[in-house]
């Protein structure tokens, strides 16, 4: 039986318990002030897009109650996920660097269109790279031990996340840390080795190609060509 309103704006009772203040305009289920403002929870692993679609979709309009802003959801959501994807360059730095800015595919989707060649190596990434880049290296890493005589010797390059190794910080909390990577000038990928104690290591040295996890090599490589676009052009000495 549909509530009766009464003077104070009230319609009947929510299936919760409480007074209802308004019925779902879609399914004409009662609702009280907490359910007719309630959200359905995102579905994990969609795009960006899509998640934007979701939830303007589900707080448009209203009241309604959950299940009804859930079926608006699914309708918003199986629109994006049907819409055709944008095309993609032929090559795989090209094309990891326009996955880098894609709203409309989900992170598994931008994984599967990556679409590396089944021969490539970490060192073609950084030589591709080194072609490709147009700024100074930003960063030096020591690749000799300091000594009473001597001062450690650096190798410069540019910073990138791709190793699968990781550290236990010292003196602080035990969480784990992925070690980093630098691409030197000369195209080889150094990182910092694990001492004694599993702590960051002091100097750096050549990573293992087994150490660098390929597909984020080339995702860390497109952001920094990215970046490099909008840093100022380098300087001449």
């Amino acid at each position: 039986m549909r509530g009766v309103s009464y003077s104070n704006g009230n319609v009947g009772a929510c299936a919760c318990g409480q007074t209802a203040v308004d019925s779902c305009h879609r399914c004409g289920t009662m609702v009280c002030d907490t359910h007719a403002r309630l959200l359905p929870d995102a579905p994990e692993g969609i795009s960006a897009d899509a998640l934007s679609r979701f939830e303007i979709a589900i707080r448009a309009g209203g009241p309604y109650c959950e299940n009804c802003r859930a079926d608006i959801g699914s309708v918003a959501l199986a629109k994006a996920t049907n819409a055709p994807r944008a095309q993609l360059p032929e090559h795989w730095l090209d094309r990891a660097i326009a996955l880098n800015g894609d709203q409309t595919r989900s992170n598994l989707e931008k994984l599967e269109d990556a679409d590396l060649p089944a021969t490539l190596t970490a060192k073609d990434v950084a030589a591709e790279f080194l072609r490709r880049i147009g700024q100074q290296p930003s960063e030096r890493v020591p690749i000799s031990p300091p000594s009473f005589m001597r001062t450690p010797e650096f190798v410069a390059g540019w910073s990138v996340d791709c190793r699968r190794t990781q550290y236990t910080a010292a003196g602080g909390p035990q969480a784990r840390y992925p070690l980093p990577c630098l691409i030197s000038t000369e195209g080889e990928l150094l990182g910092p080795v694990l001492e004694e104690g599993d702590r960051h290591g002091q100097t750096w040295w050549i990573v293992p190609e087994s150490d660098i996890e390929l597909s984020r090599l080339v995702k860390g490589v497109a952001q920094l060509l990215l970046l490099s676009a909008f840093a100022p052009p380098p300087q001449n000495a």
